[in-house]
């Protein structure tokens, strides 16, 4: 792969500039002080966004789908 990272952004509905960028923060945030894992905000187009990389050899389909829930109950606990 030339690029394992990937960029995200959950927005609920009816959310958008500063409190879409609070709320991102706030999600990003969350999983990284549960211990789980580590994921770095960093701004695109102007807002705040999620970046999610996949670097280690090691890692298996298992792990991101695992990330991926981690990363969806974070979001349900921030709303």
């Amino acid at each position: 792969v030339s690029l394992q990272t990937v960029c995200l952004r959950y927005e609920p509905v009816g959310m958008s500039g500063e409190s879409l960028d609070q709320f991102t923060l706030n999600w990003v945030n969350r999983l990284n002080r549960s211990g789980y894992t580590y994921l770095t905000p960093a701004i695109l187009e102007g807002r705040w966004m999620v970046r999610v990389s996949v670097g280690a050899e090691q890692t298996e389909r298992v792990h991101v789908e695992q990330l991926w829930l981690a990363l969806q109950a974070a979001v349900l606990q921030t709303t």
